[in-house]
Formats: C-alpha cells, sequence, structure tokens
C-alpha cells in the first residue's frame, strides 16, 4: 500500500469514527444559531428595528452576548467538522450515485465556509455581508459573462428555493431523520421544518430576485445579499407582516435544525 493510500485510509477512518461523527453535529448547531438570530433580526427589522438581517449582523449579535465568544468557537469547530465529514462522504461513501456525491461535497463546501465565518467572529473579526456581496457584484457586471454569471446564479437561488418549499411541503426532510418515538418531539420536528424549510425557500427567492433585479438594472448596490432582500421584502405591499413570518420562520428552522444535530441518520 502505497503512502497516499495509506493517508487515505487514515482520513476515512478518522471521519468514520463516533467521536468525529459527534463533534460534527455541533456544525448543524452552529446553522441553528446562524437561522435564529436572523430571524430575530428580521423580526425586528420589520417593525423599525436596527441591525442586519444577515451572516454578519447575526454573528456581530452573537458576539456581543455573555458567553458569546465561546459559543462562536463552539459553532466554528462543529461547521468546520462537518464540512470535512461531508467531503469525506462525498469522496469515501460507498454510493455510486454522482448527485448524492454533489450533495455532499456542497453541503462540505457550505459548512467550511460557514466555519470560516465563526472564525473570522470568534478571533475579533468583522465582515460586513451586503458590502462585500455588492462588491463582488460590482465586479462581475463589469463585463459580459460576469452579467450572465449573476443571472445564472440568481436563477439557481430560485430553482434552489423551490426545491426547499419542495421539501417542507413534502416533508422530505424527514428522510434525514431518525424520528424520535415521542409524539411531542416528532411533531415538533414536523412543524419546525415544514415552516422552517418553507420560509428558507422564500428567502432564497427573495435573494435570487434581488441579484436577477440588481444585474438587470446594473445597479451592484442593490445586490446586497440575504439583507436586502429582505429588505426588499419590507418595502412591498403587505411586506411588515410578511417579513415577520418569513423572521419566525427562520427562527422555526433554527429549532428544526438543533433535532436535527441530535437524530440526523449521519449516513
Amino acid at each position: 500500500m502505497s503512502k497516499s493510500e495509506e493517508a487515505a485510509d487514515a482520513v476515512q477512518n478518522a471521519t468514520n469514527s463516533p467521536w468525529f461523527e459527534r463533534v460534527a453535529r455541533f456544525g448543524y448547531v452552529g446553522n441553528a444559531v446562524l437561522h435564529g438570530l436572523i430571524g430575530g433580526i428580521a423580526i425586528s427589522m420589520a417593525f423599525g428595528g436596527s441591525g442586519e438581517a444577515d451572516q454578519g449582523g447575526a454573528l456581530d449579535t452573537l458576539a456581543r452576548q455573555p458567553l458569546g465568544g465561546a459559543l462562536l468557537w463552539v459553532c466554528f469547530v462543529g461547521c468546520i467538522v462537518l464540512g470535512i465529514w461531508s467531503i469525506s462522504q462525498a469522496v469515501f461513501e460507498g454510493t455510486d450515485k454522482a448527485t448524492r456525491r454533489l450533495k455532499d461535497a456542497g453541503t462540505g463546501v457550505v459548512f467550511l465556509a460557514i466555519g470560516a465565518t465563526f472564525g473570522t467572529y470568534a478571533m475579533g473579526g468583522r465582515e460586513d455581508s451586503g458590502e462585500k456581496t455588492s462588491g463582488i457584484s460590482a465586479e462581475l457586471m463589469s463585463n459580459p459573462v460576469g452579467n450572465f454569471a449573476l443571472l445564472a446564479a440568481g436563477a439557481g437561488l430560485i430553482g434552489m428555493a423551490a426545491y426547499y418549499v419542495y421539501k417542507g411541503v413534502s416533508q422530505r426532510f424527514k428522510r434525514d431523520l431518525s424520528v424520535p418515538g415521542d409524539p411531542r418531539q416528532a411533531k415538533i420536528i414536523t412543524v419546525t421544518g415544514v415552516v422552517g424549510y418553507v420560509a428558507k425557500g422564500l428567502v432564497l427567492a427573495a435573494l435570487g430576485l434581488l441579484f436577477i433585479v440588481a444585474t438587470l438594472q446594473h445597479d451592484p448596490e442593490d445586490s446586497t445579499g440575504i439583507d436586502g432582500a429582505l429588505r426588499a421584502v419590507r418595502d412591498q405591499p403587505f411586506g411588515v407582516p410578511a417579513l415577520a413570518a418569513i423572521g419566525i420562520g427562520l427562527i422555526a428552522y433554527g429549532v428544526y435544525l438543533l433535532f436535527r444535530a441530535r437524530y440526523d441518520k449521519m449516513d
């Protein structure tokens, strides 16, 4: 056996160990904290409150709380480990289904990115998510290929939004879990999963539309990420109750993710 094969076996054995799986579950906790905080900020914003309803605003809020720094580190480790675990599943799992491997790889990249953001705030750093997104959009809008990429990203987000809504309404999310026998817990999982996935889908749809409209109008300042998308929702007729409902839905999604941290099949 070559050294590269030995290294691959060592990585596979490590990521398949029970302790690695237990730590990886904290990645879902980190994601739950993130969505819960964004949901709370969105509700506040609906009724005239301040704050940015995106990753930066959520983690800035968390960093200012008692024990917030410790929780940032826990979420950082959990998200990074879950990201590594997901990528290892894409590389080493026995299934030959390309879609499953792509899904695991995509999930891994997403959690590594979320973990990096947690790590930035845990070490005292800050970042303006809206300004960063607007800057990237401005750079892409400077050439035709970039404009096409933004339109494609917007369409992709809308497609992903449709999948989230479908997964919530059809309750397909239950396939990811070993649903507990306690009927009360099972009911809470069902309700928070349905409401949460639909709300997440609505946010992604609003974000996708924002990218498309900003690109067609060639106005990168309107492309400010999730915060900009939620503010656009608020500014529509009946926007205040709609934004408040989305905020409640994101909190519900956070609650569902806490259950997922406990009951995800991890296979």
